[in-house]
């Protein structure tokens, strides 16, 4: 009777243990794992609920939509639809067999990875907030961005890719930004993502996943822990031609109106110009070991590859993009430098703000857990 009993109390600990994240279907889902879909949910959930400050995050917003809540739901998934509705039919078809999603994961990047249920698409929800930081530094705002806070959006950008900023902007936003260059910068973002989904369906469309070349991964790293427990997952391994390839398909398989096709372009070489100064930013803070290039090319080889190998968007001026690349160098001389004198800055764990507190573009300090839940 007692074993019977300790049953009992395993499986509700077990529907408690993911209860303050999950509907009580979710919680069915992630403790029967019987598709890709589940096996998502239940990676999703499971990187949530071992990391405090992302359970913080997500307990806020299920408790706000009360009743309405669903995990599975509260990501976007519009940037792989749009991709694959954009593409012919005969390419969207083979693309069935795949499962996508985000994930919200300190490792800011995209990638397919094998299941016992099938292959799966992610792409990390951190990767929203690098572009938003990114932007607000690349981005022409006329002068109205000051220097510093330039300097502090590319430092947060960056500690974010390094996995050192705390994922809490859902919480504690960094500062206060105007509304119309809140719009400007958001408004790439989603062709940024766009591209990234495009890229990785890309991969699986071109055939590049082959079941000899796969290597663990870890799903999410909390650096602040050191935790080890979390979640691997099967990664594909590519070559460079193939992640080269993978950019252009991104570009060239969806058939979309002058107007999109020029923004997902424009929007891709964002990403690249973005991705060089994170990559200046650790040849500089890990010069041993440098950039690790065996399985992607630089990010300026593969802008330079998308100048040159894609059909350029109607009326563009590609000139007008390879003076952006002047931008990019000044950055990176500036984080070079930045980083040369701040060091510690980008190895601590916490957080980073736009600007000191009490100014136009931070606003008060907030307190964690008394301004914010």
């Amino acid at each position: 009777m007692s074993g019977d009993k300790n049953k009992v109390d395993s499986k509700m600990l077990s529907r408690l243990f993911y209860f303050p994240i999950c509907n009580e279907d979710e919680i069915d889902r992630v403790l029967n794992v019987r598709t890709a879909q589940d096996y998502l949910l239940k990676l999703r959930a499971d990187t949530i609920v071992n990391n405090m400050r992302l359970f913080r995050v997500y307990r806020n917003r299920a408790l706000s939509l009360e009743g309405e809540w669903s995990l599975e739901k509260s990501f976007e998934i519009d940037h792989y639809t749009n991709f694959l509705q954009s593409i012919p039919l005969n390419l969207r078809k083979r693309c069935d067999s795949i499962t996508y999603g985000d994930i919200f994961s300190n490792i800011p990047n995209g990638q397919i990875f094998k299941t016992d249920y099938g292959p799966v698409i992610t792409i990390s929800d951190s990767l929203r907030f690098f572009f938003k930081f990114m932007n607000l530094a690349l981005l022409d705002f006329d002068g109205r961005v000051p220097e510093r806070v330039c300097l502090n959006a590319l430092r947060i950008a960056i500690r974010i890719m390094l996995k050192t900023e705390t994922m809490d902007f859902l919480m504690d936003p960094r500062g206060i930004v105007p509304e119309d260059i809140v719009q400007a910068i958001h408004t790439p973002i989603p062709y940024q993502l766009q591209f990234i989904a495009g890229h990785e369906f890309a991969h699986y469309l071109l055939n590049h996943l082959s079941e000899t070349n796969v290597s663990d991964c870890y799903i999410y790293h909390d650096i602040s822990e050191c935790n080890e427990d979390y979640k691997k997952v099967k990664i594909y391994n590519q070559s460079q031609r193939d992640e080269f390839d993978a950019d252009i398909k991104s570009l060239s398989f969806p058939r979309l109106t002058a107007d999109k096709y020029r923004k997902l372009y424009e929007s891709s070489l964002l990403w690249f110009g973005s991705l060089q100064i994170y990559e200046a930013a650790c040849d500089a803070i890990y010069p041993s070991s440098s950039w690790d290039y065996k399985t992607h090319p630089t990010a300026r080889d593969r802008y330079d590859n998308i100048l040159d190998n894609v059909k350029t968007p109607s009326g563009l001026n590609k000139d007008s993009w390879k003076s952006f690349l002047k931008i990019i160098e000044r950055y990176k001389n500036i984080i070079i430098e930045d980083i040369s004198l701040n060091y510690d800055l980008y190895e601590m764990y916490g957080s980073v703000y736009l600007d000191e507190p009490d100014s136009e573009w931070r606003g008060p300090r907030l307190i964690d857990r008394v301004d914010y839940y």
